[in-house]
């Protein structure tokens, strides 16, 4: 086949460039990484688009930052989109160029695994076009530098961020007015590194949230049974999904009461001694992977009057569902058995409205018919022969799973 010489350097204009290089193992020779970089220099040199839409990188441990700052400027001046640089070094991370910072035609900026965010104190950021940031498991000069990459987004919309394992910014703080959509995740790969980590100092994070604008989060927090979490209201909020261990939800629960969507596991259940109604709430997904957990059931079944749908998991998905403090987790990690419920249901002086007027599909995964399971439906004082049909309906329900085993 033959083609006309027309068409010798389409690939000039094409408006999207992944490289990849290093990533898959460390047996890459530092002649194939030259190699690589020539090739990157040259493509971006001669590519002609007016508009780049998106560049990515996936890049290893020869990777340096002088290579990346080079990139960097010529994606810049090519008025580059969409940013994505994923770096796989487990020993090292690089900087990158400071005029990164004030590129304000970047709508789109994604930063994986090695990469040090550093903003200097006497650096203004100015990103005013930014409307997407990704910062996961990236590490930060210092807890300054994260809070003035934050400010200097003024019309950022979607925030992810991933602490794992990141030892250099203990507080964190999201006052973004206009931000939509926010997911912040911290959770533990290296046991060894965690334990001897809070031997040598105590590892009580402070998160500060404050998203007037927010209409879905995902918090999770399976690591520091000792964060504060301080949230102010968020009165568009439709969907949340929130998994914590931290001593006090409190704050963070009182801030949710227009929720219309919660899926929701907690380690403590500490608030349910306060009046926090969730009068938007109308879908509720409840773990009942921690201790107790169905005072948290009756506490939010009396504060959601206009619930329609309930959905309990008593099993966790995958072990690592489990919320409860590192030390706990760990001892348990090869076991993901059906928790049973510890203790007894309490009768509940009044049925909640939500069952009476609005409740109108349950699911309980991982039903097993013990006794105390059965007091959950007596406890809403059900009349005799309603109670003893529901129970027997229950107990006829096909099971998908003969590790789910219908015991009376």
């Amino acid at each position: 086949m033959f083609l006309s010489k027309r068409w010798k350097f389409l690939w000039t204009m094409v408006p999207k460039l992944d490289f990849e290089h290093g990533t898959s193992c460390y047996d890459d020779t530092k002649e194939e990484y030259t190699r690589f970089c020539q090739y990157v220099d040259r493509f971006l040199v001669l590519h002609k688009s007016p508009v780049l839409e998106t560049l990515m990188f996936n890049i290893g441990f020869l990777s340096t930052t002088n290579d990346m700052s080079t990139w960097v400027r010529i994606a810049i001046a090519r008025r580059v989109r969409e940013l994505e640089i994923n770096r796989y070094d487990v020993d090292n991370s690089f900087e990158l160029p400071a005029c990164l910072y004030t590129f304000e035609n970047l709508v789109v900026l994604k930063l994986y695994k090695s990469i040090l965010v550093y903003v200097p104190d006497d650096l203004e950021v100015s990103l005013s076009s930014l409307k997407t940031l990704h910062l996961l498991c990236v590490e930060y000069e210092n807890e300054e530098s994260h809070r003035r990459l934050l400010r200097g987004c003024p019309v950022l919309e979607e925030l992810v961020v991933d602490k794992t394992d990141n030892w250099s910014m203990r507080s964190s703080s999201f006052v973004i007015p206009s931000l939509e959509r926010l997911s912040v995740l911290n959770q533990y790969r290296d046991y060894e590194a965690y334990t001897d980590k809070v031997e040598h100092e105590s590892y009580n994070d402070r998160v500060t949230i404050n998203v007037p604008s927010l209409k879905y989060l995902s918090y999770v927090d399976i690591v520091d049974y000792g964060h504060l979490c301080l949230s102010e209201d968020m009165p568009e909020l439709v969907e949340a999904h929130v998994k914590l261990v931290c001593k006090n939800p409190e704050k963070l629960m009182r801030s949710l009461t227009a929720v219309k969507r919660l899926s929701l596991c907690l380690f403590n259940h500490s608030m349910v001694q306060h009046r926090i109604g969730f009068d938007q709430l109308v879908h509720l997904e409840l773990c009942g992977c921690s201790p107790k957990w169905w005072d948290l059931l009756t506490w939010i079944l009396k504060s959601s009057p206009k619930l329609q749908v309930l959905k309990l998991n008593q099993r966790q998905e995958e072990c690592f569902c489990s919320v409860k403090p590192i030390e706990r987790w760990w001892e348990e990690l090869n076991t993901c058995p059906i928790m049973p419920i510890e203790g007894r249901w309490g009768q509940l002086s009044s049925v909640p409205e939500c069952l009476t007027f609005h409740l109108n599909t349950f699911e309980w995964n991982y039903y097993n018919g013990r006794r105390e399971e059965k007091k959950l439906i007596s406890a809403w004082d059900l009349d005799p022969e309603e109670e003893s049909q529901i129970l027997k309906e229950v107990a006829s329900l096909h099971r998908a799973s003969k590790s789910c085993p219908n015991k009376t």
